[in-house]
């Protein structure tokens, strides 16, 4: 097993390796640079610590460059900048630190806060981190947490065929102008790349909902009458979250950001397969799974029990949708409330047209008609 302080220790000698020699000057530019941008998403703490093992180790400090030293130079190199490091101190922390990538599609969606008027590869030095594509994604992405909490991802190009990054956040409310000022404080990008965009309009009214039937009351409870024998599981919310759905570039993907697919899933009403049950809640966001057990997990388990804003079935493949039915005995939704998911699904750039939508409940009543 590779020891943890190893790639810590090549990456200082991959650096240094074409230095005119080891000296003190050179330990001083490195622990400089260790401080002012510290190795992957290590903390100056870290990168000490991981000096002082590769000290203690009695193994070869560099088994990967070959950096054209002795080791006797190599261990005096690491020992003077660590002694370097300690007159730094009290070191600062860390301006922000990398989300994983696998949130990406909770941030692909949002309207940006800025634009800045530099493409992935100018931002990349800048910030000191790596861009990467998503599987399934045309775009590079840089998902980072700031020491505020306030939580943005750099998309690249936010505005094809334009080079520029947007800049968005999930932050609930977030405070664009104090995200930009701390962004500028943390990474030397000149403040003229950067724009602040409009406003963010206020977030839309809540969907409107259709409550559980009433023949459901009390089925999540042991010893029920309704489901004999059987009683259907309520998810809590940190359960949930795995059945979250999310859309980017006209796809649906699952909570693990892949495309989402239905080929093997089934419902009570479809048992030969491909079609999935879902909800949607009163915010928009939309809930489903390949598994619909009488009398164990039904539309009513997503929520538990609470009112939907749709419900139905989804046929989808590589993250493509095809159909939508409102096939729910728990919930049986009017039309007008399905007609909420196709409005949300087509802001969000979902193609689907009214020919791919099988009503099972009769047309709404016009209560303003005449009579």
């Amino acid at each position: 097993m590779t020891e943890p302080w190893r790639a810590v220790a090549t990456a200082i000698l991959y650096k240094s390796q074409f230095a005119p020699a080891l000296n003190d000057a050179e330990a001083h530019r490195t622990a400089e640079w260790l401080v002012r941008k510290p190795l992957w998403d290590l903390t100056v703490e870290e990168q000490h610590r991981a000096l002082l093992d590769a000290l203690d180790s009695r193994a070869p400090l560099d088994t990967v460059v070959q950096a054209p030293f002795s080791e006797a130079e190599k261990r005096s190199f690491f020992i003077r900048i660590v002694a370097e490091l300690d007159t730094m101190r009290p070191w600062p922390d860390r301006p922000y630190h990398e989300i994983p990538l696998e949130q990406w599609t909770d941030f692909v969606d949002l309207t940006p806060l800025a634009r800045i008027s530099l493409a992935w590869t100018d931002l990349q030095p800048l910030l000191g981190k790596m861009f990467r594509k998503p599987p399934g994604y045309n775009r590079e992405l840089l998902l980072l947490r700031l020491n505020s909490g306030a939580e943005v991802a750099f998309i690249s190009p936010g505005w094809p065929p334009e080079p520029a990054t947007a800049l968005v956040s999930r932050t609930p409310n977030a405070d664009a102008p104090a995200i930009i000022r701390e962004l500028l404080t943390s990474a030397p990008i000149n403040p003229a790349e950067v724009t602040l965009l409009p406003t963010l309009p206020p977030p839309p009214a809540p969907y409107e909902t259709t409550p559980l039937r009433p023949e459901f009351a009390g089925e999540h409870l042991p010893g029920n009458t309704r489901w004999n024998g059987t009683h259907v599981h309520y998810l809590t919310p940190t359960e949930r979250a795995p059945y979250k759905l999310a859309i980017a570039n006209g796809l649906l993907y699952n909570s693990q950001g892949t495309p989402f697919d239905t080929t093997t899933a089934n419902t009570l009403w479809t048992p030969r397969g491909g079609r999935a049950i879902f909800v949607m809640d009163t915010t928009g966001d939309i809930y489903s799974s390949p598994r619909h057990i009488l009398g164990q997990f039904h539309h009513s388990s997503f929520l538990s029990g609470a009112p939907v804003s749709a419900a139905g079935e989804l046929a989808a493949k590589d993250g493509h949708l095809h159909l939508i039915s409102d096939h729910s005995t728990h919930y049986r939704p009017p039309r007008r409330i399905t007609r909420q998911l196709l409005d949300n699904l087509r802001r969000h750039g979902i193609q689907i047209a009214d020919k791919q939508v099988e009503y099972h409940m009769p047309p709404d009543i016009d209560l303003t008609a005449e009579r």
